[in-house]
């Protein structure tokens, strides 16, 4: 609850910041379009095994820097790499697979559990907009490439049996997928798709799981 705090009270300082106007009487003919960028979506995982099952909100927040590097003239077509940080939230139902007949499913599954994966994340872009040395407010498409690195990870799982969630879940926590920015000024629509699963197979959970990312939401960019 405290970083939804803190992404919340940063969202809103960048927010009012952007919209002061801007007085520079020096035009800068080779501008660059350096932005701190804030995400926050909707993800769903795609292709979930048949013991697992979605529920609850699930939702990624991020944030970071993107260096600009035009490669024309007047600087609306270029290149974007950064460097950012990001809160996965994931909550789903498990069924644990189990041999013992007289166990029934009520006893076995693991009812609103929440896995949070902290990352590090490396944003790619490929960038094209209509922003000049004297328009601050322009139309961007950003396609791009992401690549992150889940550093640590917090389970919240609300079993009823004793054992150990790692070998039931196990999160791969390399993962680099497809996104896309599209908008105008600060507001932008973003999409993202995952290419790596999100789990591992484990011994105790032997199905095939190719459960992918899909997110959907917003992006804002702050010079």
């Amino acid at each position: 609850m405290k970083r939804l705090w803190f992404f919340f009270i940063l969202f809103s300082t960048l927010i009012f910041a952007q919209d002061k106007p801007v007085k520079d009487s020096i035009v800068d003919h080779k501008y660059l379009d350096d932005q701190i960028y804030f995400n926050a979506s909707y993800q769903k995982l795609l292709k979930l095994p048949v013991n697992f099952s979605k529920t609850g909100f699930s939702y990624n927040l991020g944030m970071g820097f993107i260096k600009d590097l035009p490669v024309n003239k007047e600087r609306n077509i270029g290149f974007g790499v950064g460097l950012g940080y990001s809160i996965n939230a994931h909550y789903f139902n498990i069924k644990e697979p189990t041999d013992d007949l007289e166990d029934t499913p009520e006893s076995i599954e693991l009812k609103s559990n929440k896995i949070a994966l902290y990352m590090v994340e490396i944003p790619v872009q490929f960038r094209f907009r209509t922003s000049t040395p004297l328009k601050y407010r322009f139309f961007r498409f950003y396609p791009g490439l992401l690549f992150s690195y889940a550093f640590a990870q917090n389970h919240n799982l609300r079993q009823k049996e004793d054992f150990n969630v790692n070998d039931v879940v196990d999160i791969n926590k390399f993962q680099y997928g497809v996104n896309l920015a599209v908008g105008y000024n600060q507001w932008n629509f973003y999409l993202y798709y995952g290419f790596t699963d999100l789990f591992n197979e484990t011994e105790n959970n032997p199905y095939q799981i190719e459960a992918r990312e899909l997110k959907l939401g917003i992006a804002l960019f702050f010079l």
